[in-house]
């Protein structure tokens, strides 16, 4: 009869869910809209923090950029992940170890699904202990522009090995 296939649940998770994991989303759909439109019918963005107060901001910095980059977190709201978003996410991606290691702890049935965002698809001779994503927050414009230049080439790679995947 009917086959309906779910999107495909991505969850970005940093801390607050206001400055790494709400750029990075957004920049993802913005990405994705301009260059591969048609993934967005087969995948789901969820952006969430591990400390988030519902309903939190986005950081005026990284908005700034954002609308520099032409794109707006206008709509965005910070969100606590919660167990619900763990259960049916497909792939967690996390800004950082301590954000994998809350994940794990608080949710062990996600083990094999969490991933930092720059250890998913590693293939690097680099340690993966070197792979977190610094959260420039109250720190200099060079923390926040080397931020900014990591997420830019991690949306690429990561959107190459959704592809590479057969996830989109």
């Amino acid at each position: 009869m009917f086959s309906f296939k779910k999107k495909y649940h991505l969850v970005i998770v940093c801390t607050a869910n206001r400055t790494r994991s709400a750029y990075f989303s957004e920049y993802l759909r913005h990405y994705l809209k301009k260059y591969r439109p048609e993934a967005l019918k087969k995948l789901k963005i969820i952006s969430a923090g591990t400390k988030a107060v519902s309903g939190g901001r986005p950081n005026d910095v990284v908005a700034l950029i954002a609308r520099n980059n032409g794109f707006s977190l206008r709509g965005h709201t910070a969100s606590p992940l919660t167990a619900h978003t763990v259960k049916n996410a497909d792939l967690i991606l996390t800004m950082e170890q301590v954000h994998k290691d809350h994940i794990l702890k608080e949710y062990p049935e996600a083990e094999g699904k969490v991933f930092r965002l720059m250890e998913y698809g590693f293939q690097g001779d680099d340690e993966v202990d070197n792979l977190d994503v610094p959260d420039p927050t109250g720190k200099t414009a060079d923390d926040f522009r080397e931020f900014i230049s990591t997420a830019h080439a991690e949306a690429d790679r990561l959107l190459h090995e959704l592809v590479h995947n057969q996830i989109i």
